[in-house]
């Protein structure tokens, strides 16, 4: 296997291994490279850049001239950094060198796409994990995210300018750089959630029949589109959601509804040390360990609670499992009410 560690961008574009994996030719097992974005986050920039010259220019295996391939390719690096992408479509320089490529037999994709869509390339950078394992990708903000398998991933062309925008079909795990003067969207259908700087899961398959958004970390404002694909005029047609809760939007019925997520998880771990052990305790003194632990609101009477007491030890339970086993012990049960867990209980003598 190759030494990667310095490569630059030119130097990933002409290795044929490299090509294989941006063209989507690797058996699907095959998960070196992902590996290597990974475990070589230094070398990000220029492996997404020979990445979607690879895609852009679909180089195939032909015998070249490696002095005309590379004044080629530097032509167009030099190129990159002064003009945006789309600029670059238009300029002289860029033709020559593009120009070069195709003589030299690396590229037939102008000809192959045509003038339309190559504007429409522009526009947009997609972002397509056809593999069987998660991938990360660095957006231009130093947001972060790990798209799954089966999703596609468009950032707008203006991504950055007035403000941070990204269409998303399928999952993927966000952690948002904060920014208060440029908020993050994401489209998913017909939903939208609008962020400053927080982590979140998106998964909006089309052929699920729920789009689901949940908080791992921060505060989103969630909301459906109307049908010119506009945001609601007032606040009751936005769901803000903090960790562990949940939008949930039910495409048949166009209802968007909060809730939990799944399996909350604990915020600070530290705070489960002090939930493990209970001797006697007033169940209000628990309920209250619980909901600061998983930042989750939790609805009961205290007064009628104040003589139940608990005694047990709660280690890694599932938060719902915890609550269960606190109900059974004084004969009440718990439902999930607009994100939150409200407990009907009887007074204890």
């Amino acid at each position: 296997m190759k030494n990667y560690t310095n490569y630059k961008t030119e130097d990933f574009v002409q290795d044929h291994y490299f090509r294989k994996w941006a063209l989507g030719k690797l058996a699907p097992e095959d998960s070196f490279w992902v590996t290597w974005q990974d475990a070589h986050s230094e070398q990000f920039e220029d492996i997404e850049q020979a990445r979607n010259m690879v895609i852009a220019f679909q180089c195939e295996e032909f015998v070249t001239d490696p002095v005309e391939v590379r004044t080629a390719i530097d032509a167009i690096l030099t190129e990159s950094k002064r003009y945006r992408l789309q600029s670059l479509y238009q300029n002289r320089v860029f033709k020559i060198a593009a120009s070069l490529l195709l003589i030299a037999g690396l590229s037939v994709w102008y000809l192959h796409w045509g003038g339309a869509n190559a504007t429409e390339m522009a526009a947009t950078d997609v972002e397509v994990n056809d593999g069987s394992l998660p991938r990360t990708i660095r957006l231009s903000d130093s947001s972060i995210v790990t798209l799954f398998p089966k999703s596609e991933l468009r950032i707008a062309a203006d991504f950055g300018k007035a403000r941070r925008e990204v269409f998303l079909t399928g999952e993927a795990f966000f952690h948002v750089a904060r920014n208060t003067e440029k908020p993050f969207y994401v489209y998913a259908g017909e939903v939208v959630t609008k962020v400053l700087g927080t982590s979140f899961n998106v998964k909006a398959f089309t052929s699920d029949e729920k789009v689901s958004i949940a908080v791992r970390k921060g505060k989103v404002t969630v909301f459906k589109q109307d049908l010119n694909g506009n945001a609601p005029t007032g606040l009751s047609g936005e769901i803000i959601l903090v960790p562990n809760q949940q939008a949930v939007f039910e495409k048949k019925s166009e209802r968007l509804i909060k809730t939990l997520v799944e399996n909350p998880i604990v915020l600070e771990e530290q705070e489960l040390a002090e939930v493990l052990e209970f001797s006697d305790t007033p169940i209000p003194q628990v309920l209250h360990k619980l909901e600061h632990a998983y930042g989750v609101k939790i609805v009961f009477d205290e007064q009628l609670l104040e003589n139940c007491n608990f005694t047990a030890s709660l280690t890694n339970e599932p938060l719902f499992e915890k609550l269960h086993m606190i109900c059974e012990t004084i004969q009440a049960r718990y439902e999930l009410v607009d994100g939150q867990v409200v407990i009907y209980a009887r007074k204890c003598n």
